[in-house]
């Protein structure tokens, strides 16, 4: 059978997708992965089929906007004009991604579609054939409501109540289903069928369309009131440990300092990488807190003058290292999240974007670290409250490793790929 796995947006988004394209490649299908075309060399080499979209969609998140947008700094205003600014650029962008998810289906015709929740055109067509989509996602909070927390869309804000929590969800979903009406609205020939309205996409969204969220059930539990249609399958990693070799200085380095952590901000930006860095890192070393700090995409620099706890990499997985540390600060993916969770680390997160602020209240109500404080406008005395909290509470260890105990056994192999193959049953 030949299945169609398609993201939109960066690592974090692309991850559980690759983790599922394994999967379903190992038990025969021919898998077709559309992501951005800088994962091309990626996804070849793991030998799959590989559609590209268009580079300008992650250009655009690396413009001066984009990065400002996702690294936080600037004020409201500042913040307001980014926005503005991005939404303008993305409408001739966002036409063609529609353009080039429908051009897939015709010229692949796979038996089964797994879409991310920015791929549009799939909400569309999923209506007309709901048998042959299913909707994958790491992220809570998205379609269907939670009584406890609002729309991933206001996850920066505290939890306004149960009454406004779910209006919340009523609120932004309503705008995205007009932003599906307006760019997929040229391709509804296509769907002769099927009446395409804001209430029938919401209908349809909530209680009809298989939804799979690959997050821990132990992190967060499904809540009363989802529809059948809603799962909560737990998270799936992929296995990057075999083709990693770590240098003799780190192995050396990891032996020295046995009770470490890691420090990475994945592939998120920031406005003041070097002034961050330095606060984050001189704390580090002011409270004897040996780190590996993760450089990455630029998020955090290498300091000049560190002292030997600190040790640098540019890239290093994180289910190789991990089972090694006692924690992780990180910017709140939720991959990092459930990595953290997964091997028993205590976590402290400096969220930058959307959902982090949701991961880091959950670390936080899980008692598996402090809660952590933004990157817009950093505060280093609220971060060190929290690092003193993070690296001297015992507590957090010891719920860690309990929560560690109950994730690893939640993602079956089978469960998506049995999930997608007998919706229609």
């Amino acid at each position: 059978m030949k299945t169609l796995v398609a993201s939109l947006g960066t690592r974090g988004d692309v991850e559980p997708f690759l983790a599922q394209a394994e999967i379903f490649a190992e038990a025969g299908h021919e898998v077709i992965c559309l992501f951005p075309e800088q994962f091309r060399e990626t996804v070849t080499q793991l030998g799959y089929g590989f559609i590209g979209f268009d580079k300008g969609f992650l250009e655009m998140l690396e413009s001066p906007s984009g990065r400002t947008i996702m690294g936080g700094g600037g004020n409201g205003w500042d913040q307001l004009r980014n926005y503005i600014r991005l939404a303008k650029s993305s409408i001739a962008l966002q036409h063609m991604l529609i353009t080039q998810q429908r051009e897939a289906i015709i010229a692949h015709k796979p038996e089964r579609i797994v879409f991310h929740s920015k791929c549009l055109f799939y909400y569309i067509a999923a209506m007309a054939n709901p048998d042959r989509f299913t909707l994958l996602t790491p992220i809570p909070c998205l379609s269907h409501p939670s009584k406890e927390f609002p729309h991933i869309g206001f996850g920066k804000w505290k939890p306004f109540g149960p009454k406004w929590n779910l209006k919340s969800y009523y609120l932004v979903n309503g705008i995205r289903h007009l932003g599906m009406k307006k760019f997929v609205g040229k391709y509804y020939s296509d769907f002769p069928s099927i009446k395409i309205t804001q209430k029938a996409l919401r209908e349809f969204e909530l209680n009809r369309l298989t939804t799979i969220y690959t997050i821990s059930p132990s992190l967060f539990p499904k809540p009363t009131g989802w529809p059948e249609s809603a799962k909560i399958v737990g998270y799936y990693f992929r296995d990057q440990v075999k083709a990693y070799h770590p240098s003799k200085e780190l192995e050396n380095w990891l032996e020295k300092y046995p009770k470490a952590v890691l420090l990475t901000f994945g592939s998120m930006g920031n406005t003041a990488p070097k002034a961050n860095s330095k606060t984050i890192i001189n704390l580090l070393q002011k409270h004897h807190i040996p780190t590996i700090v993760n450089t990455s995409r630029g998020g955090l620099e290498q300091l000049e003058a560190s002292d030997e706890s600190i040790f640098y990499v540019n890239q290093i997985p994180y289910d190789w290292i991990l089972p090694k540390l006692y924690g992780i600060i990180h910017h709140g993916g939720s991959g990092t999240t459930h990595q953290g969770a997964a091997h028993g680390c205590v976590q402290m997160i400096v969220p930058h974007i959307i959902d982090q602020y949701f991961w880091n209240r959950i670390i936080e109500m899980r008692k598996l670290g402090p809660l952590g404080t933004s990157i817009h406008n950093f505060d280093a005395n609220k971060f060190e409250i929290a690092l003193i909290d993070f690296w001297k509470n015992r507590e957090y260890a010891a719920n860690a490793a309990q929560f560690a105990e109950k994730i690893k056994h939640e993602a079956k192999k089978d469960t998506v790929l049995d999930l997608v193959m007998t919706q229609s049953a």
